[in-house]
């Protein structure tokens, strides 16, 4: 079907729930006069990696008629914070989903725990969070107040992570904090099982394998190498 011009002859539309699962987005802003908000988006993924980059987009909002509180408060206080939203803290994050004029902290009865570098305070709550400072805000028109999205791009400056969801082995226990993530119509998901595979390379493409390993030593070292090469000598 063609959306806009053909009927795809289903009783609910599957747009959504075809690029699936989403990580959630847990935005957590501070408006210029100082008042909190809490909300969850499922349109949020990383960008970039050096330096850490970070994405949500916030649909506009008919209920107010207008961008959504956390896409106006970052951009007019260039900062946020990013809180995994995992499955202990589903029904909060889901409750924070509320459009009011509030902070939605209490609402979700979450605790604020105060950032380091940002001002806006993170769900105590959550096992990870990023500090963020705003990079850009791209807006994407659409035929509609809902269909108009604002693009948040972020720059990571800090990083939280709670030491009991770190194995011996120094990596993120994805079972033990079981992100939640986004599906299409009322439906979420969380992850229960993980499995692995290598990305096959090229055998000199060291800084490939270095990258998709997370090896930072390796990273670094692999990248100085081929520093000559991408910056002309410098």
């Amino acid at each position: 079907y063609e959306p806009g011009k053909s009927s795809h002859g289903l009783p609910y539309d599957p747009f959504k729930s075809i690029v699936i699962p989403r990580p959630i987005g847990w935005i957590s802003t501070t408006s210029v006069d100082g008042q909190d908000n809490l909300a969850p988006f499922s349109q949020f993924t990383n960008v970039a990696f050096d330096p850490p980059t970070i994405l949500f987009v916030g649909h506009g909002s008919h209920y107010k008629n207008q961008s959504k509180d956390s896409i106006v408060n970052a951009r007019e206080t260039g900062e946020f914070v990013w809180n995994l939203a995992t499955y202990d803290l589903r029904e909060k994050m889901n409750e924070s989903a509320r459009e009011t004029w509030e902070d939605e902290f209490p609402l979700a009865k979450v605790t604020k725990a105060p950032s380091r570098i940002v001002r806006p305070p993170r769900v105590a709550e959550s096992p990870i969070h990023y500090e963020c400072k705003t990079w850009s805000v791209i807006q994407v028109p659409g035929n509609s107040r809902v269909g108009c999205s604002d693009i948040v791009i972020g720059r990571v400056v800090a990083v939280h992570i709670k030491g009991e969801v770190i194995t011996g082995d120094g990596l993120i226990d994805v079972l033990k904090t079981r992100p939640i993530a986004r599906l299409g119509y009322h439906q979420y998901t969380s992850i229960e099982n993980i499995f692995e595979m290598v990305v096959p390379l090229q055998p000199d493409d060291t800084v490939g394998a270095a990258v998709l390993s997370g090896d930072k030593a390796k990273v670094t070292e692999e990248m100085a190498k081929k520093k000559k090469t991408w910056f002309g000598g410098a």
